[in-house]
């Protein structure tokens, strides 16, 4: 057997333990779920299921800041997106519990949606603004009685690797709550599995979580001043070597 077989036989073990991972997930979410309705239980089910993503995927995953996250307060994380696994790694580094905003397509998954629903993750219709608002106001409410909830400001993963143009939603979110955003940086993952891509590359991917950017006593009206601030911090945090090399 040729080495590129080789690879391809290796890939496809890969994606089959991950996707057996992930259906086992969403069962045991689901039915965890339906009797703790506060979706703790599902959460810290999540937690596992992307320790073992992480490790299936051959990921070296560095984590720097997460201990200086105040988790004794609300706030909404925010990542740039660049790969499937940030996901993963997110979950699988975060130092507290949390929700994810998502796009309502997900919800339509079957068994996967359902655990994410029972989870009370946040979903969000883009087709329609109507419907995206009332769901960022539930979400505001959520933040106010203490959530913290993880959203990717970039709207979609980008295919370049660079950080693309912010999305609005998230700050008028953070800043309607009056939470303060932490900022996360994550490199790597775009070498481990491109957008559009299935091959999963093992190798090292860094997380970075930065200081808390405080929204209190901003408006809605100023908010590319905090959008800004965002995007300077999950810049810095970016590792530059990680983003272009591929081992």
């Amino acid at each position: 057997m040729n080495r590129g077989c080789s690879i391809s036989l290796l890939n496809f073990v890969r994606l089959l333990l991950v996707l057996i991972s992930t259906l086992l997930w969403a069962v045991l979410g689901c039915l965890t779920g339906l009797v703790d309705r506060s979706g703790e239980g599902t959460i810290s089910i999540a937690g596992i299921w992307a320790r073992w993503v992480a490790k299936i995927c051959g990921l070296r995953v560095e984590v720097q800041g997460a201990k200086g996250v105040d988790c004794a307060q609300p706030c909404i994380f925010m990542s740039n997106h660049q790969s499937a696994l940030d996901i993963v790694v997110l979950i699988a580094t975060i130092p507290s519990s949390f929700r994810f905003i998502a796009k309502r397509e997900l919800a339509m998954i079957p068994v996967f949606g359902w655990a994410m629903a029972l989870g009370g993750h946040i979903f969000i219709d883009r087709a329609d603004r109507e419907k995206a608002i009332a769901s960022l106001k539930r979400a505001e409410d959520k933040i106010r009685q203490g959530a913290k909830v993880i959203l990717f400001p970039e709207g979609t993963r980008s295919l370049t690797g660079e950080l693309a143009e912010f999305k609005r939603g998230g700050f008028r979110l953070a800043i309607g709550a009056q939470v303060p955003i932490v900022p996360v940086s994550i490199s790597g993952t775009r070498n481990r599995l491109p957008k559009k891509s299935l091959q999963v590359e093992p190798g090292a991917v860094k997380v970075v979580y930065g200081q808390a950017i405080p929204t209190q006593g901003y408006s809605v009206d100023e908010r590319e001043q905090v959008m800004a601030k965002a995007r300077r911090a999950i810049l810095a945090g970016m590792d530059e070597a990680l983003q272009t090399t591929t081992r």
